[in-house]
């Protein structure tokens, strides 16, 4: 498998997605990995959209910090600033992986949107273009879980 720095056009590829929330996330919090100027963040955070894409984590050995990923089940943009340890693991064993950021929960609640949202094998797309479908609902919010 090779990494994806530099992506200049969108490619699909299948990918195990899961999440993760504050209370989960090492430190627990927002911290994040990378860091930046838009469209990264200082802190986990975003909307979905792609001007305010949602944080992710992978492996930097396959998502370079800063690259949009779009995720068709969840309808929402993310952007690669955190690193996943699962995702390194899973990467070293030539498999796919990304963590999206349900937002800053802890408990019981956080876990099963987590579970509700994980899927073992989901497209995802790295370096789409702008205008693809979006739903800003959060993950997870006052009303529950997304899905």
């Amino acid at each position: 498998m090779s990494p994806t720095t530099g992506v200049a056009a969108a490619a699909d590829y299948t990918a195990t997605v899961t999440g993760f929330a504050a209370g989960d996330n090492d430190p627990p919090g927002g911290a994040i990995a990378y860091p930046g100027s838009a469209p990264r963040h200082g802190t986990a955070n975003g909307t979905g959209t792609y001007d305010n894409p949602v944080t992710l984590a992978s492996d930097p050995r396959w998502l370079s910090a800063g690259t949009r990923v779009y995720i068709p089940y969840l309808k929402k943009y993310f952007v690669m600033e955190d690193l996943c340890g699962a995702c390194q693991s899973d990467w070293s064993g030539g498999k796919r992986r990304v963590d999206v950021w349900i937002g800053y929960y802890t408990g019981s609640s956080a876990a099963a949107c987590e579970s509700a949202i994980t899927r073992s094998s989901a497209t995802i797309v790295v370096g789409p273009a702008s205008g693809l479908t979006v739903d800003t609902t959060p993950i997870l919010g006052s009303s529950g879980c997304y899905l």
